[in-house]
């Protein structure tokens, strides 16, 4: 069995069944017959702003975190009872209802009460016997904070809740009205690389070159009376002649020479994104000793 102290249960991160990551323990409800700890308050969403009341039935703390028993989504979907600062029994059986707990067995687990100036052994409640109501323990942790004051107590003998008055209302009569407002940060992140690469491709080129060659023609050219004196007998005999043929022919050659020069650039493209989120808000009514209420 392992003793743990309720502040290090206060100031832990939780974490869903399956180890996703939910968010901040916000608050601790304890026992009002035991002093343990049977609820918490877990933060969750966009930038924590929900939460959500979850038992503690089946958990774990280590050095890790809280790891509770139940599902992300189970957990976003639970009653919104987290404003009430105390659980009725009645709350409290509809948080099992929702989570099913019937079938999950206590951790092996009890917290050390400073509070409540004892250490006791975490027990189910007898079978057929009512469950005490949980109070906020009213400690501090992660940054949230804890110490929301107590709408009542409710004692396990008491057949009726008794409810304390309220804080936030002054004697004059006025009262204090809050609401959760929606805060959205923006920050740079890396989404992706680009790469300039060139690759060698071969293609064909072709090109009209002209060119010149020679070629033989006969030339017959009659000789006058007074070139043959010149010449003079020659007498009949076989003889030859030559001529030198010239042409262009085509030599290729390949060289490499710069062309384009290619660079990456950035800009920037303005865009917007919607954001939604639930948010809380309290609301005001009068109630009247005769029942009615506006």
């Amino acid at each position: 069995m392992t003793t743990h102290s309720i502040e290090e249960l206060a100031a832990a991160t939780a974490f869903d069944k399956d180890g996703d990551k939910l968010g901040d323990v916000k608050q601790v409800f304890t026992n009002d017959a035991t002093g343990q700890p049977d609820f918490i308050e877990v933060a969750h969403g966009l930038f924590g702003l929900g939460s959500s009341l979850v038992p503690l039935r089946g958990h774990r703390l280590d050095d890790e975190g809280l790891h509770l028993a139940f599902s992300k989504d189970r957990i976003k979907d639970a009653p919104d009872l987290a404003d009430a600062g105390h659980l009725t029994p009645e709350d409290q059986d509809a948080l099992y209802r929702h989570y099913g707990v019937d079938q999950l067995t206590d951790a092996e687990t009890t917290y050390d009460n400073k509070q409540a100036g004892h250490v006791e052994e975490h027990r189910e409640a007898a079978a057929g016997a009512p469950v005490a109501a949980g109070t906020a323990a009213g400690v501090a942790g992660a940054g949230h904070t804890k110490d929301r004051e107590a709408a009542g107590r409710h004692r396990a003998e008491e057949t009726e809740r008794v409810e304390e008055p309220r804080k936030d209302i002054a004697d004059d009569g006025e009262i204090i009205r809050s609401e959760e407002q929606l805060n959205v940060a923006k920050e740079r992140v890396a989404t992706g690389q680009a790469q300039l690469r060139k690759n060698i491709v071969t293609e064909t080129e072709t090109v009209e070159v002209p060119v010149e060659r020679e070629e033989v023609r006969l030339v017959r050219t009659p000789i006058s009376e007074e070139d043959a004196k010149k010449i003079g007998d020659q007498g009949i005999s076989e003889g030859e002649a030559s001529v030198t043929l010239h042409e262009d022919r085509v030599n290729v050659i390949k060289e490499s020479v710069p062309v384009e020069k290619i660079s990456l650039g950035k800009e920037t493209v303005k865009d917007s994104k919607t954001v939604s989120e639930d948010l809380k808000k309290e609301q005001i009514e009068t109630n009247f000793d005769d029942g009615l209420k506006k």
